[in-house]
């Protein structure tokens, strides 16, 4: 896992609840973004100080460094 990835406090909630959902890997909880999107949890999950485009900016950029294949167990 690359040192330069450490989500924001929204990325990390919003990958806990993905792996709650059943992702295992950084690239399957983006993949999980539009059900996040869709889903009655994103208030709860993100609060009121984060949105999604920002949590897709990070991911993206954890994509970028630590790979899609980064399980989330090892991040969070």
């Amino acid at each position: 896992m690359s040192d330069e990835f450490s989500p924001a406090a929204g990325t990390w909630n919003m990958l806990q609840w993905a792996y709650e959902m059943g992702a295992a890997t950084l690239g399957e909880a983006y993949d999980m973004l539009e059900q996040f999107e869709n889903s009655n949890d994103v208030a709860e999950v993100l609060g009121e100080d984060d949105t999604i485009e920002a949590v897709r900016e990070d991911i993206e950029y954890g994509l970028e460094t630590a790979g899609p294949d980064t399980t989330l167990a090892a991040l969070l």
